[in-house]
């Protein structure tokens, strides 16, 4: 005989795979932050390169700190609005979020002591932003169940390895990052934003 307590467990267990779902759809949906630091970057790495050849002028602070200041505060803002819009939180939700949190807050560490101490290596962060962001997409497929981000982070590993075994690191691979960042951030953020209207739509409907 199913008592109380049973029912009271029971309701919050579905509740809470309740929460869940709506987490999976919000952070799986929820490609407006992808969309906006992958423009960023994809952008930033073409001004770069074309820095290098003299095409602008100035050093590359000039580019990136605009760049990161942008990134950072349109992801800000858009957070903002959203968690006022949804107005609870959700364990899926935080993951999503808290990956790309972990992915801004090393580069910029790793950033800020590396240019003031003098020692940055073109190389070594580029290494590193490779192998995080591919990390935080894999962890985002983990979380929201969609596995073609799993090829996302394995195109990311894929540049890791390329960056750190190419004899020559020079301003090609400036092309090379701009060019992932629009088919490895910006598209998935395109395409996740795209099913984000067809569910709402498919909502609206039924």
């Amino acid at each position: 005989m199913e008592t109380p307590q049973d029912r009271s467990a029971a309701e919050d267990l579905a509740l809470i795979r309740r929460m869940m779902a709506a987490g999976r759809r919000k952070a799986a949906f929820d490609g407006a932050h992808l969309i906006i630091w992958g423009a960023v970057l994809m952008l930033s790495y073409l001004a770069q390169y074309m820095q290098v050849y003299g095409y602008i002028p100035g050093s590359s602070l000039w580019i990136w700190l605009p760049a990161l200041a942008v990134g950072w505060a349109s992801s800000f803002l858009y957070g903002r609005k959203e968690c006022a819009s949804t107005g609870r939180a959700n364990i899926a939700v935080t993951a999503y979020n808290g990956a790309w949190l972990a992915v801004g807050i090393t580069m910029l560490l790793h950033f800020g002591a590396a240019v003031a101490s003098g020692v940055f290596d073109s190389r070594a962060i580029t290494v590193l932003a490779c192998g995080l962001i591919a990390s935080a997409f894999y962890v985002i497929s983990l979380v929201t169940e969609l596995r073609a981000l799993r090829a996302v982070s394995a195109g990311w590993w894929l540049i890791l390895i390329y960056a750190t075994v190419t004899p020559s690191y020079d301003a090609e691979m400036l092309l090379v990052l701009a060019g992932a960042s629009a088919l490895l951030i910006l598209l998935p953020g395109q395409l996740m934003r795209r099913l984000a209207q067809n569910d709402e739509s498919t909502e609206e409907t039924s």
